[in-house]
């Protein structure tokens, strides 16, 4: 994932398989991170956006924003800047492409890196 400050959203790549085919650049909209004391926190804002090719940008999960403001999580003022913010994004990408560099899709982690522990206490933060 690649977040920036500020951003309401986040960029991730998407594999499939072991061989880490590419699959889809998904755009995850979100609160912008706020740091805590044991990392970064977020929140969810269901809608997002995802694409195959980083030209044409398809919407998910319309119908589980609508759900959530029935559920009260957000409110309807909520839900509507969460969809501006899809629409600026999509009109950003239709115009200026993709701020981040393609070539991220052939990425992989080095095998030698061990794996990362979580920290004492993080699930109380």
């Amino acid at each position: 994932m690649l977040h920036r400050p500020a951003d309401a959203y986040a960029v991730w790549v998407f594999w499939r398989g072991p061989a880490r085919a590419f699959h889809c650049w998904y755009l995850n909209l979100q609160a912008p991170l706020r740091r805590t004391r044991v990392g970064f926190d977020t929140l969810d804002h269901e809608l997002d956006l995802w694409s195959p090719d980083g030209r044409g940008w398809h919407r998910k999960d319309e119908e589980l924003l609508e759900q959530r403001v029935r559920e009260g999580r957000f409110s309807a003022d909520e839900a509507a800047a969460i969809r501006a913010e899809a629409g600026r994004l999509e009109a950003e990408l239709a115009a200026d492409g993709l701020w981040w560099d393609p070539a991220w899709a052939a990425w992989a982690p080095d095998p030698a890196w061990p794996l990362p522990q979580l920290p004492p206490g993080w699930e109380l933060a």
